[in-house]
């Protein structure tokens, strides 16, 4: 008699692979740390969520929905577009002070790529794209600036946070992360940049 297959929480599941790729990467991570973290037997793993591509895809979806979103709604305000891109970096900065070594999954998969060819370089390209987006769009509309001006400064933002990622994947303490995110902050925040 055959026996039943497990059943396996899908959201524990989920969360145990943003887990596993947030701490190990995309490159370092097997498709046995995959099974072993939610608990899955490898048949029951392929029938339910395909290949690791297809789950670093679904993670990387679910985390931008959970933690970069959040970032992001600082800039969806009315406040002054500089004011809301500060706002994030402060935000960004807090976030990596409290996520130390591991950083930001986005931000980290962004550089961990072993190639641009691949499916995970693809995925965290598409996702770091969107990012820089929301951030043109939100200094796009302050009016002193011009479109090629809020692109350098989206571009300039970003490499804030993948500074502040850096520190964090680098084990730096709380304060001087907090700092440098203060420092980004205040560029954003100062008259005539």
């Amino acid at each position: 008699m055959a026996g039943r297959p497990k059943s396996f929480d899908m959201d524990k599941a989920l969360d145990a692979f943003v887990d596993v790729f947030w701490t190990k990467g995309y490159q370092n991570t097997s498709i046995d740390d995959l099974q072993a973290a939610a608990g899955i037997k490898r048949g029951s793993f392929y029938a339910t969520f395909g290949s690791k591509d297809d789950v670093f895809a679904t993670i990387l979806e679910k985390y931008w929905h959970e933690a970069t979103e959040l970032g992001l709604s600082h800039m969806d305000s009315t406040q002054d577009p500089r004011q809301a891109v500060a706002g994030l970096i402060r935000h960004v900065g807090t976030f990596m002070s409290r996520n130390i070594p591991r950083g930001c999954l986005l931000l980290t998969s962004s550089g961990n790529t072993v190639s641009e060819q691949t499916n995970d370089a693809a995925i965290a390209r598409e996702r770091m794209g969107m990012l820089e987006k929301r951030i043109f769009d939100t200094l796009a509309r302050d009016d002193s600036l011009s479109e090629d001006k809020a692109r350098d400064l989206a571009a300039f933002a970003v490499s804030c946070l993948l500074g502040l990622n850096a520190l964090a994947r680098l084990g730096q303490p709380s304060d001087k992360i907090l700092a440098a995110a203060d420092y980004g902050a205040g560029f954003f925040e100062t008259p005539g940049m």
